[in-house]
């Protein structure tokens, strides 16, 4: 479960019963807002090895199981992409540290806070949109990152209402990790408040080896 711009308590993010959270340290420089919450069952089948970076707004968490649900590391990448102060033409994580170069399954999902016309194609965008957008779409498919979003399928709703929905949180598979995507979809509104949906990401198991007879 992944959580961002959490409520904090003495600079750490609530606490569920059964569950393990993850989250940035908090610094001098920065408090942490995003966390990851695995179940305890979870935790008894893979091993998890969160990593920080020089941000509350990042975080990634890699999960390994030799035995278990998945045959090979995979990592998950979480951010909070909050706009820069007090310019507003930046967001706090950039598009090279949100996409990585490496051959492992890699998930990145979070409120990266921007507008594009691949995940709202029939929203009129601005200039200023497509200048700050751009960047990470670009990144994300030198490197063959694929977008999981529904193109219009909104994840913000917000409570103005001259304030149009949005497609904020985005979520992008590389192509190690494609083939074991398979359903992306928001939760039913009973099981939401705020203007933010929680979205459900399924993945399936990595295929077993086939059997290696002498």
């Amino acid at each position: 479960m992944a959580l961002q711009d959490i409520p904090l308590w003495r600079n750490c993010p609530p606490v569920f019963r059964n569950y393990k959270c993850f989250f940035p340290p908090a610094t001098d420089s920065y408090k942490p807002r995003v966390a990851t919450y695995a179940h305890e069952r979870l935790l008894s089948v893979i091993s998890i090895l969160p990593l920080f970076f020089e941000s509350g707004d990042l975080m990634a968490v890699n999960f390994h199981s030799p035995e278990g649900p998945f045959d090979t590391s995979q990592n998950v990448f979480h951010l909070y992409n909050a706009y820069s102060i007090p310019s507003g033409h930046t967001r706090s994580v950039s598009p090279v540290d949100l996409f990585p170069q490496h051959d492992f399954p890699t998930l990145v999902l979070g409120d990266l806070n921007i507008h594009h016309s691949a995940s709202d194609p029939t929203s009129l965008l601005s200039n200023h949109d497509q200048f700050i957008s751009s960047p990470y779409f670009d990144r994300a498919s030198a490197l063959l990152f694929s977008l999981l979003n529904t193109p219009r399928v909104y994840t913000r709703f917000p409570f103005i209402s001259n304030h149009r929905p949005a497609v904020l949180d985005l979520s992008f598979a590389n192509t190690a990790l494609l083939p074991l995507f398979f359903l992306l979809e928001p939760l039913p509104p009973t099981n939401w408040f705020g203007s933010y949906p929680p979205h459900n990401h399924s993945l399936h198991s990595a295929p077993e080896a086939p059997a290696q007879w002498p």
